[in-house]
């Protein structure tokens, strides 16, 4: 009891640094100075100390048989390539003898065996020990001139008996030579395992010991831990040491050395090598906590690699009935996250490699599978619900689209199974990364949806985003679920507009107008709910998409109260919507004839508009019917309407298109000779066209002088059809390209080249510019005709 105390006051005050003779710091790895450091500072409650002591207490010297000293039986060892241990002590009297205090002072055990140890003066006094040499403890002998050093401590005199104590520890190592001599070939080393130490290894039935880093158990043979011989203890292995505890030991080494040197850029393919090794091997060569080392260091390398050790790992965890930790999982995900190349010297350059394409779709793939396999089943799933959302928030930062497009099919895998939404700022963090290319596929309208039905709100940025993501709003259906949602929104819970703007700008509602014309109603009335909502005004081309999503879905009522309503905004509808109408509904006579009841019938001022008579009449021109388009035309009055430019010209189409019937002719032939009669009847329903134009006091527009062109040409009068020309130009209106090619042609189709050319010329002056093409169809109709005349004359002999 007496020395576990004096052992206790001395292991309170921490040791020295342990260091070698070049002043280098020694490592854990020496593990012979470790052991006997590590066991004098054992707590006295530790069975294995108390049987130590009891072993170290009860030896006896026995003297030289050359010197009269101590004599250990060993090989030579040589400080210069050993560990050297320092004893400290405080001064003892005879009855109560010092516990000592070992200190490495090496840097580490080499290949020779177990180093000297530097005791007190009167340790080396007696024992025959030189206080200034190295010593061969073989024959007793010392060799002079070794750096020896001195504890001034033990203020022993040199006359004084060795402590006991002292001689207990020579007799200790001479226990470890004489097992090193009998049980280890020449050039290992027996070393003590500091982890088994630490771990309570060293108790009343085992003893660590290991060959560098190899831990060893040398078993006693008998329930006693006495030694029967005192001369010489000796500590003998029952079992000897099997391939796999030796391979684990040599793993472990590898391991250590490679996972130490950090900067070593190559480490990391070393460490997967011996990892690959351990894999294939039929033993458990490395352990939990090794792995997680191999994990850590390769990840700061390659990801991959670092996510097949982590897949081991599982695996084992899953054998022991446990589940690994989730954030390792985390680290690997985070690490799929694109590299940002923005230097920044005040921060850490991260020192994996960057992952091509490839890499990046088959380790996605890879952890998703293993997630959806390995933790489907009961409280498990909670790892999906964590792990997933995070993954798709890495792949979301990438900008290359097939990596991208990844997160695509797990997402919809969340949503189709009912994800709880456990952390909602990963969903609002995704729909805010959402850009215009990612809506081919992405579900951000559902992600948004699922959002606001846990009862998350996002800001209106967010939901704004989400909106302009599926710019140009080809996805009718997605596009009307977020405005639908949207509307929610701002209409609150009980239906009055929220504190939260989430306004649409009137920009994008008409750009979403606009798409879904001719295919979607829905949408269309949904944004003239939302225009209602917001305060906005409808503009002309919200009106023109809604009248052309009800012709397309056949609700002809809706689409004349539409023009109406255009009409008592002051909105003038384009000639070509009414006429995209008029081919819609006069593809079907009934349809048509429906069309004209509905108009005609006196309860319906709703309906009837200028603008809805055109369609009307131009419906009925395109069916050939040029009576009853006329017929149309005469009921203005009767309605109180008032026609317009579309009104004439449409007249005036309808007229070409009856004339075309009646008068065919092709460019490249001459014309056809017609009756006059016809002839004057055509020139006559124009004029009529004309003076009803002069009288209402409407003016002749660009396309209104194109077809009164092209009727001119039909009939084969192409000087008058000139003459339109001229007007149109000197009213400053001008014509379109057409009606100057429609014109040129005919002229060249007369053989009147000089006028065709002339037109041709004109082309610039019209606002058309150069028209090469028009000059060489003059050109191709020219060398025709003459071909023609060369061939019709007769050969001369």
């Amino acid at each position: 009891l007496t020395y576990v105390n004096q052992a206790r006051t001395i292991a309170s005050t921490p040791p020295p640094p342990p260091r070698d003779s070049s002043n280098r710091t020694l490592t854990p790895r020496h593990l012979s100075s470790s052991m006997m450091r590590r066991l004098i500072q054992t707590p006295a409650h530790r069975p294995g100390r108390r049987q130590f002591i009891q072993l170290l207490s009860t030896r006896e010297t026995t003297p030289s048989p050359s010197t009269g000293s101590s004599s250990i039986s060993g090989r030579r060892y040589n400080t210069g390539e050993s560990i050297q241990y320092q004893l400290d002590g405080a001064a003892a009297s005879t009855a109560q003898p010092t516990a000592p205090h070992i200190h490495p002072t090496s840097r580490g055990i080499e290949s020779q065996g177990i180093s000297t140890r530097h005791l007190s003066s009167e340790a080396t006094a007696t024992h025959g020990l030189s206080p200034g040499g190295r010593h061969d403890f073989v024959g007793g002998s010392a060799h002079a001139g070794d750096d020896v050093m001195l504890n001034p401590l033990l203020n022993i005199t040199r006359e004084k008996q060795c402590p006991e104590s002292s001689v207990a520890f020579l007799e200790l190592f001479k226990a470890v030579s004489n097992l090193n001599d009998q049980s280890m070939p020449e050039t290992d080393v027996a070393i003590l395992d500091v982890e088994n130490i630490d771990a309570g290894g060293i108790d009343g039935n085992t003893t660590a010991c290991g060959n560098e880093g190899e831990g060893e158990l040398l078993h006693k043979t008998g329930s006693d831990a006495t030694v029967a011989n005192s001369e010489a203890p000796e500590i003998k292995l029952n079992d000897p040491v099997d391939d796999a505890d030796r391979e684990k030991q040599r793993m472990r080494t590898i391991l250590d050395r490679e996972l130490q040197h950090t900067i070593n850029s190559n480490g990391h393919i070393r460490v997967m090598e011996a990892f690959e090794e351990a894999c294939s091997s039929p033993h458990e060569l490395l352990d939990n906590g090794q792995l997680l080392r191999i994990f850590h260091y390769v990840l700061n390398y390659d990801v991959p690699a670092s996510y097949k050790v982590l897949k081991y790992y599982a695996a084992r965890c899953k054998e022991d009935g446990r589940l690994i930790r989730l954030d390792l999982y985390q680290r690997v995900i985070h690490r799929i996250r694109p590299v940002r190349m923005h230097h920044d010297g005040f921060k850490h350059r991260p020192s994996a490699r960057r992952l091509d394409a490839i890499e990046v779709t088959n380790l996605v793939e890879d952890i998703k599978q293993h997630i959806q396999q390995e933790y489907s089943e009961g409280k498990k799933m909670v790892y999906q619900y964590i792990l997933l959302p995070e993954l798709v928030v890495a792949l979301t930062e990438h900008s290359f689209p097939r990596t991208k497009g990844l997160a695509t099919p797990i997402m919809e895998y969340m949503l189709d199974n009912k994800f709880p939404v456990l952390d909602p700022d990963l969903y609002k963090y995704i729909l805010s990364k959402g850009r215009r290319s990612d809506t081919d596929s992405f579900p951000y309208h559902r992600v948004l949806s699922e959002l606001i039905s846990a009862g998350h709100v996002p800001n209106p940025e967010v939901v704004m985003n989400v909106l302009q993501c599926y710019h140009p709003f080809d996805d009718i259906d997605s596009t009307h679920k977020v405005l639908s949602i949207i509307q929610k929104l701002h209409l609150g819970g009980d239906g009055s507009p929220s504190a939260t703007d989430y306004k649409v700008d009137l920009g994008t509602l008409e750009s979403i107008s606009m798409a879904s014309a001719r295919l979607n109603v829905e949408v269309n009335l949904l944004v003239w709910d939302l225009v209602e909502l917001f305060g906005y005004s409808p503009t002309e081309s919200m009106f023109e998409d809604v009248v052309m999503s009800f012709a397309a879905t056949r609700q002809d009522e809706n689409m004349y109260s539409a023009l109406a309503d255009m009409e008592k905004y002051g909105f003038v509808p384009s000639q070509a919507l009414l006429r995209y109408v008029a081919v819609k509904v006069s593809y079907n006579e009934n349809r048509l004839d429906h069309s004209q009841r509905m108009l005609f019938w006196r309860g319906n001022e709703h309906v009837r508009s200028t603008h809805g008579m055109n369609v009307l009449l131009i419906g009925y021109g395109m069916k050939r019917d040029l009576n009853t388009a006329f017929s149309v035309f005469e009921d203005f009055p009767k309605w109180e309407l008032r026609p317009d430019a579309s009104t004439f010209t449409f007249l005036m189409e309808s007229l070409y298109i009856d004339t075309m019937d009646r008068f065919r002719q092709e460019t490249d032939k001459p014309r056809r000779n017609y009756k006059q009669d016809d002839i004057d009847d055509v020139i006559g329903a124009s004029q009529i066209i004309l003076d009803a134009m002069e009288e209402t006091g409407v003016e002749k527009t660009k396309q209104f002088f194109h077809e009164h062109i092209k009727l001119f040409c039909v009939l084969g009068r192409p000087k008058d059809a000139k003459l339109v020309f001229e007007e149109a130009m000197s009213s400053g209106t001008g014509v379109p390209m057409a009606s100057l090619f429609k014109l040129a042609t005919t002229f060249a189709a007369e053989g009147d080249f000089e006028n065709s050319y002339a037109i041709a010329g004109l082309s610039s002056a019209v606002g058309c510019g150069k028209l090469p093409r028009l000059d060489s169809t003059i050109n191709n109709l020219k060398k025709k005709q003459e071909h023609s005349q060369i061939v019709g004359q007769p050969v001369s002999r």
